[in-house]
């Protein structure tokens, strides 16, 4: 912040500049008139087909993609003939086509663009005919879940791996599986298709004999060198490769070898494998061979014992363990010292590799989006509508400097997404809502900082005095805030999976940009207004004038209370049990039928939910093969498959009396698994254990222990709370489920409550060092009056957002909207008087205290 103002506005102008470049086409464009543009020798048909198209979507309301499809059909028109696109054999090639040049700069999700589905079949490998082979077939058949869910993950980490994270993926009757991507190209879709049909590559490499002395000779210079690293002779046919050292105890280290790139063995031998311990409490890997693998395998050990034998998955290196011995038999083991991560992702390698199942792609289709055109347009202007009232409050309370906070603002939105156009995220509607929910939390390091520049003011200091005071000032509370915040974001990021990682992308990309539009951004255009704009003084409102209220005289009933009601909560989950659970989590019926005339997908679902069918979900497909096969997809949950074995025939007969147009028939019913299996929980819950401790280790090195404790109790308050308040509304007549939307909206809770909680604790820690002669609970009073107008302003700014939510007739949404409503309550209530009050019962003594209790005492 010090350096020359010319400087600042050059680094400012630069970074908005490429963000702002690489949104752009931000917009999807009209399909119907990029397909105009991109026809050559049109005629009356082309012409009379674009009409129709135009009339489809004015009057049914349907997505621009479906009223050509419609149209083109209905008039027998061969979209080819205007539009030649490479391998195009149906209509949908050239649709799919147009849908991807009609595309905005950031890739849209399922439910906002549709995409592809693919329906993959399970079939377990052929086994050798003998008396192994056969008992290999029974293992597998007996366990195909386990084989089948393992499946499950290869597929989701191989399209994280793509940065494709807002997938569905789920088991669809007893060996298949539903892949849906947000895709559109048809170039996507084959290179989806062939990432999908691929097998794991694994290979058993030998590490040169003189590796060691290759690595002390040669190895910073092939660091530094790189691609032009030429490889001495004696060492020709091998390539340096690293791995993680993560033996237990001790911090990771990167270790180099020096691997054969010829592979001795591949592992298609390889049938089994996983961790265990020996009599002596020694961890190693057992393998299992079948009678080839077993042959090839005791050779190559026999012939290289005491050499390292370098594990390679898909071109990385797992590990490199010694072979202390030849292995004939048909079992083996991998010594080493092995962690338990370590020897669990070398053994989930080894059964990727080999997983004894073939992956058959049955059918591949077009999905349109599975939210109406009016959800679509009342998302995007309850987001405009939150934005207004936002920056328009801001203005008005803090004039000028409520003025340069709405240029930060903006200026955020754009970074945001440049981010998520630079980095190939997913926007889907929740995704919306949760930067609808960032315009609220955006204002809150603007907040901190004005509050403290009022102070400043307020004890006669210049403009320019205050303003470097109140940025100063404020700087430690907005970097523990957000730092704290993003380390969960980093966290989730890294160890979870899916929707979660998702999440955790737009999450960190919301605070990075937040932090430098409040820091660096907001205090440049102060500047530059202060020293050159003319700016001689900055008028704000105020909500409430110094208060001086004793929260902690309530201590003791605002604690009963928050039991009462986590008891309750816990108590919610205890009777519901599963059904607690939505689809996401439980799975439920999914429905196919050939459908004549389209429908929108909110008027059906509206349908079935008034004719007891809760939270429906629908969506129109067609098939990439023939395009003349179309189907609608209802998914209902677990009870209505259950309750009704005709539930088919049912649906087809209320939704073919609503609607005569529609015409359902024919079809088939399924069960269907969830789409959050234990591999994808078990990701989240440990990263959410790390999160929780990383922030307990943060907190306590930035200020105590207890503070760290108190934090994290008040973060689970809150989530506990909302999560058992949503749930109950149930009891009400309101459908509420846990479902991945939900949990978005806790884990957005958590975020809300440790930044709100972050900034009392801050305040306390600098009163501390001021304050004379005061106890700790007065101090602990006195910061909570301090920082009282920053939070009810941060919750009313936040509120104001998340009540836009609700315009968006989505029911995903308004779950979203509903558990934040209870989030920012009780998030704001712990940050005063549960986190606050476990500090004020243990805390660590600072100087004076004892003092001013004897002299509280004596008065």
């Amino acid at each position: 912040m010090k350096k020359p103002v010319l400087l600042r506005s050059i680094l400012a102008a630069v970074t908005v500049a490429i963000f702002a470049w690489s949104m752009f086409p931000l917009a999807q464009r009209d399909m119907i008139s990029v397909l105009e543009g991109l026809a050559k020798n049109k005629d009356k048909q082309f012409e009379d087909m674009v009409s129709l198209a135009r009339k489809k979507t004015a009057e049914k309301g349907v997505f621009a993609q479906v009223a050509l499809d419609e149209a083109a059909a209905e008039l027998n028109v061969d979209l080819a003939k205007y539009v030649p696109v490479k391998g195009a054999t149906v209509n949908r090639d050239v649709i799919s086509f147009i849908r991807e040049k009609s595309s905005g700069s950031i890739r849209l999700g399922l439910d906002l663009n549709g995409g592809a589905e693919f329906m993959l079949l399970l079939n377990p490998k052929k086994q050798e005919d003998s008396e192994e082979g056969r008992k290999r077939t029974a293992e597998i058949e007996g366990n195909f879940d386990r084989y089948r869910d393992a499946a499950v993950e290869i597929l989701r980490n191989r399209l994280e791996a793509q940065k494709i994270y807002e997938t569905e993926i789920s088991p669809v009757g007893d060996k298949y599986i539903s892949l849906k991507v947000p895709t559109v190209s048809k170039e996507e879709k084959l290179k989806l298709l062939n990432l999908i049909k691929m097998s794991a590559s694994l290979h058993f490499r030998l590490v040169h004999k003189d590796n060691d002395r290759f690595m002390e000779q040669y190895l910073q210079r092939y660091l530094a060198e790189g691609d032009k690293f030429v490889m001495p002779e004696q060492y020709c046919g091998y390539e340096v490769m690293s791995t993680l050292d993560q033996s237990e105890g001790k911090k990771p280290v990167k270790r180099y070898y020096l691997v054969k790139i010829r592979h001795e063995m591949s592992g298609k031998g390889i049938i089994d494998a996983g961790p265990r311990l020996d009599e002596f409490g020694q961890r190693y890997i057992y393998l299992s061979f079948n009678a080839q693998g077993t042959r090839e395998f005791g050779k190559i050990t026999s012939e290289n014992v005491g050499r390292l034998l370098a594990i390679v998955l898909d071109g990385k290196l797992y590990s490199a363990p010694q072979i202390k011995q030849a292995i004939m038999g048909g079992d083996a083991q991998i010594t080493g010292n092995f962690s338990r991560e370590e020897a669990q992702n070398i053994s989930n390698a080894l059964i990727s590799g080999s997983l004894p199942l073939d992956l058959d792609v049955a059918g591949v289709f077009d999905t349109d989006p599975t939210l109406g055109l009016e959800s679509v347009r009342t998302g995007a202007v309850a987001c405009a509508s939150a934005l207004v009232l936002v920056m328009l409050f801001m203005a008005v309370y803090y004039g000028v400097a409520g003025i340069i906070a709405d240029i930060a603002l903006m200026v955020n939105v754009v970074l945001i997404l440049g981010f998520l156009s630079s980095f190939g995220a997913t926007l889907t509607l929740p995704g919306i809502a949760g930067m609808i929910l960032t315009i609220g939390m955006a204002v809150d390091a603007n907040v901190l900082i004005f509050e403290r520049m009022r102070e400043e003011l307020k004890s006669n200091k210049t403009l320019l005095s205050a303003i470097d005071a109140g940025f100063s000032r404020a700087f430690l509370t907005i970097l523990d805030s957000n730092l704290t915040t993003l380390f969960v974001a980093l966290v989730l990021l890294g160890l979870g999976s899916g929707a979660v990682k998702g999440f955790a992308v737009t999450l960190s990309m919301g605070i990075v940009s937040s932090m430098f539009t409040a820091l660096f951004l907001c205090r440049l255009l102060f500047d530059l207004m202060a020293r050159y704009g003319g700016l001689k003084k900055i008028k704000m409102l105020r909500i409430f004038p110094e208060t001086n209220f004793n929260f902690l005289r309530y201590k003791y009933l605002t604690a009963a209370f928050s039991i009462a009601l986590i008891v309750i909560s816990i108590a919610v989950f205890a009777v519901k049990g599963r059904s607690s659970l939505g689809i996401d989590f439980r799975g439920g019926a999914r429905i196919t039928c050939s459908y004549s005339e389209r429908v929108p997908e909110a008027e059906i679902a509206k349908k079935l939910d008034s004719s007891g069918f809760r939270g429906a979900k629908v969506s129109y497909k067609t098939s990439v093969v023939d395009e003349n096969s179309r189907q609608i997809e209802i998914v209902l949950s677990e009870e209505d498959l259950d309750a009704d074995a005709g539930v088919r025939e049912r649906i087809q007969g209320i939704l073919n009396g609503a609607f005569p147009a529609l015409k359902l028939q024919g079809g088939d019913e399924i069960a269907m698994g969830g789409l959050i299996g234990w591999e994808f929980t078990k990701a989240a819950l440990t990263a959410l254990l790390i999160s929780i401790l990383g922030m307990i280790v943060y907190i306590s090195f930035r200020f105590e222990f207890s503070y760290g404790i108190a934090a994290i109790v008040a973060l689970i308050h809150d989530v506990v709370i909302a999560a058992g308040g949503y749930v109950a509304m149930s009891y009400f007549g309101v459908p509420a489920e846990i479902s991945l939307t939900v949990i978005a909206a806790l884990m957005t809770i958590l975020g809300y409550s440790i930044n709100d909680t972050i900034v009392i604790f801050d305040r306390i820690r600098e009163d501390i060092g001021l304050s004379k002669n005061k106890t700790y609970n007065e101090i602990i009073n006195l910061s909570v009056n301090q920082t009282l107008n920053r939070t009810i302003l941060t919750s009313l700014t936040t509120l104001i957002s998340v009540l836009f939510l609700f315009i968006i007739k989505d029911a995903s949404v308004r779950a979203f909207a509903i558990v934040m409503v209870i989030g920012l309550f009780f998030g704001t209530y712990s940050s005063v008087y549960i986190a606050s009050a476990l500090v004020s019962f243990w805390h660590k003594p600072f100087k004076g205290e004892k003092d001013a209790k004897k002299a509280k005492a004596k008065a």
